[in-house]
């Protein structure tokens, strides 16, 4: 997955939510503003070094990060098992190499699973899976110094996979809230109509006193 998924992705909904005006789109332009601004440090600082740095999308990761951070109910436990999760990631595939078929797939439903079952919040979830991605970036350049001859940090299957995770959720959200909300507003004129014909079968004093 090496496809700039994740960045077609952030730009197809910042267009999106600013060609319909939504209220999000401030949001979303920030982000897509934040990765040009990582986009151009990293051009400015591009090296052959063995550790490719991904500024744009480390720029928009603690954005998110840091915007999760003030709205996660429950952030420390989450981010403890996330990260633990994600080393053993990392130290499977140091040490064994290729032995598991689909170990990337594997091991990110795992880490985003232990991410939902400890947080319980989409924001407490978007936290424990930025959490774990950073301290992965150490720990990847401990155990991977002197191994590999190329790192991307952060990796782009980790990327392109949260992006789209992420999204996906979001949008099953708005679409649970949008059709609970359309029942709501059907159900108000029911109710106005169920008011009003009880108010015709009740005998008002006022009417009776002017008909006298």
């Amino acid at each position: 997955m090496n496809f700039p998924y994740g960045e077609w992705i952030l730009l197809g909904i910042t267009l999106v939510t600013f060609v319909e005006k939504q209220r999000s789109r401030w949001f979303f332009l920030k982000l897509l503003a934040i990765w040009l601004g990582g986009k151009v440090f990293e051009l400015i600082l591009g090296s052959s070094s063995v550790w490719h740095y991904h500024y744009a999308r480390l720029a928009v990761i603690l954005f998110v990060g840091g915007y999760a951070w003030k709205r996660a109910r429950r952030r420390v436990w989450p981010l403890v098992s996330t990260s633990f999760v994600i080393s053993i990631e990392t130290l499977f595939l140091v040490n064994d190499p290729g032995v598991l078929p689909f170990s990337s797939w594997l091991f990110a439903l795992a880490l985003v699973s232990v991410a939902w079952l400890t947080a319980k919040t989409y924001w407490g979830t978007v936290l424990a899976l930025v959490g774990s991605v950073l301290w992965d970036q150490g720990l990847e350049r401990f155990v991977y110094e002197g191994i590999l001859r190329h790192v991307d940090l952060p990796d782009p299957f980790i990327w392109n996979f949260g992006t789209l995770f992420l999204t996906v959720w979001a949008g099953l959200l708005l679409g649970l809230k949008w059709k609970a909300d359309s029942r709501e507003v059907r159900a108000i004129p029911a109710s106005d109509s169920l008011i009003s014909a009880r108010d015709e079968g009740t005998f008002d004093l006022s009417k009776e006193q002017d008909l006298r």
